[in-house]
C-alpha cells in the first residue's frame, strides 16, 4: 500500500513538475515545450502522465501575461490577495461603510495589476488584453478559490465576475484527468527544468533511441504515437478557443453593463440612506417643534384665563365705586 502511494506521489510530482515548465515557457515555444515534456515522461515509460501533458491547454495572451506576473513574484500579486481578503470580509459582514472605504483601494490595486502584467507580458497586451487582465484581477478579488486559481501560474483563460455568485473557473486552470488543479512549482521556472528527452537522459542510448524494454521489441506492442495529431488537435482547440474568446466578449459586455447598473443602485441607494437620516433628523426637529407649541398654547390657555379674571375683577371694582358714588 506505501509503494503505490509512493508511485502516485511521484507521478504527481513528474506532471507538477512538466506543467511548472511547460508553463514557463514563452507562448511561442508552449507547444514545442509542451511536446518535449511528452516525449520525456513516454521515453520513461509514463504513458498516462505523457496523455496529461499533452493535453495541457495553451494559455492566451491575457494568461501567459498573468502567469509571468506571478511567476515573477510581483508585489502586485500580494497586494490582490489582501485587498481581496478584506472586501470579502466587508462583504460578508454586510459593511457597507467598508466597503465604500475599500473602493479607491480596489480600484488602486486593479491599475497595480493590469501595470505589473503589462511590464511581464510575455508579448504585448492590446487594450483588449489589458481589460482581460483587469477583469481577471476583479474576479480574483471576489473569491479566494477564483485567487487561488490566478496566482497559482498555470491559468489559461481570463476570468469574469459577473457580480452574483461564484466566479465560473471551469477550464481556466491547468488540473489532471482527475480534476486536481496544478499549479507551478515555486522557485520553478524554464531556466532550472531539466533537459529535454534525449539531451544526457540516461533513459536513452547514445544515439538518442530508447532501450528496449516491456514496451520494446521484447515486449508487447508500443502504443501507437498520436504526436502526428498534435498540430491538428491544438488547431481545433485554438478554434474553438477563439469561440469561447468571443462567447467571455459578450459576457464581458453584459458583464460591464450590469456593473454600471451596480453602481448606479449604489449611488441611488447612497441618495436614500442620505434622505432618510435626513427625514429622521426632520421629524425630531417636528416632534420637538410640536411639543415647545403644545406647551406655549397652554401657557397662552392659562394667559387668557388670568386675563379674563381681572377683567372680571376690574369690572366688579368698578361697580362697586359707582354704587358707592350713586349712594353719597
Amino acid at each position: 500500500m506505501d509503494e503505490q502511494a509512493d508511485e502516485a506521489e511521484e507521478s504527481d510530482e513528474a506532471l507538477r513538475e512538466a506543467v511548472s515548465a511547460v508553463y514557463a515557457a514563452a507562448p511561442a515555444d508552449f507547444v514545442a515545450t509542451r511536446q518535449e515534456w511528452v516525449t520525456r515522461l513516454r521515453s520513461q515509460g509514463r504513458k498516462d502522465l505523457a496523455k496529461e501533458a499533452g493535453a495541457l491547454r495553451k494559455p492566451s495572451v491575457a494568461a501567459a501575461a498573468i502567469n509571468a506576473l506571478v511567476r515573477a513574484g510581483d508585489p502586485a500579486a500580494e497586494r490582490l490577495t489582501e485587498v481581496g481578503a478584506r472586501l470579502r470580509h466587508a462583504q460578508s459582514a454586510m459593511d457597507v461603510t467598508g466597503l465604500q472605504g475599500l473602493r479607491a483601494e480596489r480600484d488602486a490595486v486593479l491599475a497595480e495589476w493590469v501595470a505589473a502584467a503589462r511590464r511581464h507580458a510575455p508579448v504585448p497586451l492590446t487594450a483588449a488584453g489589458e481589460g482581460e487582465v483587469r477583469d481577471t484581477g476583479v474576479a480574483a478579488l471576489a473569491g479566494a478559490h477564483a485567487t487561488e486559481v490566478v496566482l497559482g501560474g498555470t491559468l489559461t483563460r481570463a476570468l469574469a465576475y459577473s457580480g452574483f455568485g461564484e466566479v465560473d473557473v471551469a477550464d481556466a486552470v491547468a488540473r489532471t484527468s482527475t480534476g486536481v488543479v496544478l499549479t507551478r512549482i515555486e522557485g520553478g521556472g524554464a531556466e532550472d527544468e531539466p533537459a529535454p528527452a534525449g539531451v544526457g537522459d540516461p533513459s536513452r542510448d547514445d544515439d538518442g533511441a530508447t532501450p528496449a524494454g516491456p514496451d520494446g521489441p521484447d515486449g508487447a506492442a508500443e502504443e501507437p504515437d498520436d504526436s502526428d495529431a498534435l498540430p491538428r488537435l491544438q488547431d481545433e482547440l485554438e478554434a474553438a478557443e477563439a469561440e469561447v474568446g468571443r462567447a467571455r466578449e459578450a459576457r464581458k459586455e453584459a458583464a460591464a453593463a450590469a456593473g454600471r447598473r451596480r453602481d448606479e443602485l449604489e449611488v441611488a441607494r447612497s441618495g436614500v440612506e442620505q434622505a432618510r437620516r435626513l427625514l429622521n433628523q426632520a421629524e425630531q426637529h417636528a416632534t420637538t417643534a410640536q411639543e415647545r407649541a403644545d406647551r406655549a398654547q397652554g401657557e397662552e390657555d392659562a394667559a387668557d384665563e388670568g386675563l379674563a379674571a381681572a377683567r372680571a375683577a376690574r369690572d366688579e371694582a368698578r361697580r362697586r365705586l359707582e354704587e358707592a358714588q350713586d349712594a353719597g
